[in-house]
């Protein structure tokens, strides 16, 4: 067990895709609890604006990418960070006395970082790393969250596993939108996109959305996300079904704060679904939803090596099961 007050200039570096900062949220706002305000946090600045920045630190650094890859394709897409500017990053954290990857990756600037900052102590899931952590087999929010018990072994994920905070703005959206239903529509949220190896059929998605809606005539559907590729022309009650991909992800999240019901394939819609305890059925083929599937909210997973063979009266059973 680590004593948390021997360090007085704590660092956490964290940068990977959208779905991965939720994963890490807990986490992170642990480690500032434990630090009492002292840690600081490394991170894309798109995720520190709309993740991390309710969370005290000490200080905020942005890790600066390459001009190949900008930092809002890393957050939205996972491409590693092979190259940024560690060195402005190791002037700034300077005096780091234990620094605390959570990301899985390395590549040679991370490694560069570490060498230049030479903290006595370091905790990762890496060997370079003082205290190496395995990479259970667990959920993967639990995972994460085993470095926090490295300081404390009681510390409960389920005390910092609050959802992202809304912005006022985009709640007094979402919330004229529930005004406008006048509680007559109950609201399925549907997000469909991913890594294309992780994407269900199209034509069979639609067919579990219309059927759910031909069942359950009380609720509308919004499809979020980034794209789609729905053919949404063909289907029955398309009148009950509305497209608003592209919206800003905070918008998102506050449709996700009103939600009734989730359904999604394994993404970071499904993870922010999760933390707002939107009750879901998440669709898996080549990952696994022991490990990236729901942790905190009621749920159905419906899984098969070949996505292909989910059927949409699957996925239709699995969403009536929570009317």
């Amino acid at each position: 067990m680590l004593d948390p007050q021997k360090f007085r200039q704590p660092v956490v570096f964290f940068a990977n895709a959208i779905g991965d900062h939720l994963i890490a949220l807990p986490a992170i706002r642990a480690l500032s609890n434990i630090f009492s305000g002292r840690l600081s946090l490394i991170a894309v600045r798109e995720a520190y604006t709309e993740l991390f920045s309710d969370i005290p630190f000490e200080s905020v650094w942005f890790i600066e990418p390459s001009e190949f890859a900008d930092s809002y394709t890393i957050l939205m897409q996972k491409i590693a960070l092979l190259s940024f500017n560690y060195e402005t990053l190791a002037k700034q954290a300077s005096g780091c006395d234990l620094f605390i990857s959570l990301s899985k990756w390395t590549s040679p600037d991370l490694e560069h970082l570490f060498e230049s900052l030479s903290p006595p102590e370091s905790i990762g899931f890496l060997p370079i790393f003082t205290y190496q952590l395995p990479k259970v087999y667990s959920n993967s929010f639990d995972t994460l969250f085993s470095i926090v018990h490295l300081f404390n072994l009681n510390v409960q994920i389920d005390n910092f596993s609050n959802p992202p905070t809304i912005e006022a703005q985009n709640l007094s959206l979402v919330h004229s939108l529930t005004i406008c239903l006048d509680k007559e529509f109950k609201l399925l949220i549907v997000h469909s996109d991913t890594k294309k190896r992780k994407m269900w059929s199209s034509d069979r998605f639609l067919l579990a959305i219309d059927g759910f809606l031909s069942v359950q005539s009380d609720y509308i559907a919004i499809i979020i996300g980034s794209f789609h590729e729905l053919p949404l022309e063909s289907a029955s009650h398309r009148n009950r079904i509305f497209d608003v991909c592209g919206i800003p992800l905070g918008l998102s999240f506050a449709l996700l704060s009103v939600a009734d019901l989730f359904l999604g394939i394994d993404s970071c819609m499904l993870h922010a679904a999760d933390l707002f305890r939107v009750p879901g059925v998440g669709i898996f083929g080549p990952t696994d939803p022991k490990e990236w599937g729901f942790r905190f909210a009621s749920h159905k997973h419906i899984s098969s090596d070949a996505i292909a063979s989910i059927t949409s009266e699957q996925v239709i059973d699995a969403l009536m099961s929570f009317c």
